[in-house]
Parts: C-alpha cells; structure tokens; sequence
C-alpha cells in the first residue's frame, strides 16, 4: 500500500503549526503589520475574522466603541452575542465573551393575528346560517319579489358589483 505524502501546500501548513496539538496558526492580517494606530473598522474587521476561525455563524456586527486603550466590539452572532475587547496598542484580543440569546416566552401559544382570523371564520359561518335559514323559510316571498324585476336591472346590478370589485382590487395591489 502507498504511503501518503502531502502536496506542497499542505506541507507548507504543517511546517506552520505548533508541534503539540497540531493546530495550524492564522496568518497574520495585513492590518496587523501597520504601525498606525487601531480604529473602529480595523477592529470590527480583526474581531470578524477571530470569530470565523471558531467557526461562529455571524450574523452583524453591532457596535465598536474603544474605552481605556480597548476596543470593545459587540457582534451579533446565529443564536448567540459576542463581545470582544481588543488592545488598541497591541492589537491583540485581550478578552472575549460569548453569551447565548435569551428567549422570552410568549404569553399565548397562538398568533394574534391567527387568532383574529379564526374568530373572523367563526363569525362568517354564523352569518351565513342565520342567512341560510332566512331564506329557506321566505323562499316564497323572494322568488315572487324577484320575478317582478326587470331583468335589465338584475345585469346592472351584476355589472355594478363587478366593477366594484375591479376597482378595490385595482386600488390594494400596490
């Protein structure tokens, strides 16, 4: 059986990493190599980059604010929030915290937004009924009451609750 031997870039990674645990080091930023002095940005970009090699899923990062020679940078990660202090003449991650989100219970299981609808359902039915056993007992009364219509009238009436329609329509699509 062959023996494995890596390919030159892999060589070149466990050259770099510590003899111990195996662990291969970052490269440096560019940023790092300056001499100018940290800013907000740099900060925000050098705490970024620190939280993807813990393979954390970032979602934004909130603030950056420097008190006392540090740099404090809030980043608001998937399911959890970061807070990062960075030397501002160093450069280096002095301190890292990473707290999980605090869910708060809701005070009803159901939306309230599913709740109007189904109340609305409810009402609908209601009114249906009640229409349906109008109907059935003055069916008489109605069908007299509609063969005295002129059938000219029924179509207008037709026509006029179909533009009506047309027109709420045409004015809530936007």
């Amino acid at each position: 059986m062959p023996e494995y031997t890596p390919m030159a870039g892999e060589a070149e990674t466990i050259e770099e990493g510590t003899g111990e645990t195996g662990a291969v080091e970052a490269p440096v930023p560019e940023a790092l190599q300056r001499e100018e002095p940290l800013n907000a940005e740099e900060a925000t970009v050098l705490v970024v980059s620190f939280l993807r090699r813990m393979n954390k899923r970032i979602v934004t990062p909130r603030k950056a604010v420097q008190t006392d020679g540090n740099f404090v940078v809030d980043v608001e990660l998937k399911g959890a929030t970061a807070t990062v202090q960075i030397s501002a003449e160093t450069w280096e991650i002095v301190e890292y915290t990473i707290s999980p989100l605090e869910f708060e219970d809701k005070p009803l299981p159901i939306p309230p937004r599913k709740i109007a609808i189904g109340l609305a359902a409810v009402a609908s039915v209601i009114v249906f009924l009640t229409a349906f056993s109008f109907f059935r007992n003055n069916m008489a009364f109605i069908i007299t009451s509609i063969q005295g219509i002129n059938t000219d009238y029924i179509i207008y009436g037709a026509a006029a609750v179909v533009a009506g329609g047309v027109a709420l329509w045409w004015r809530r699509r936007r």
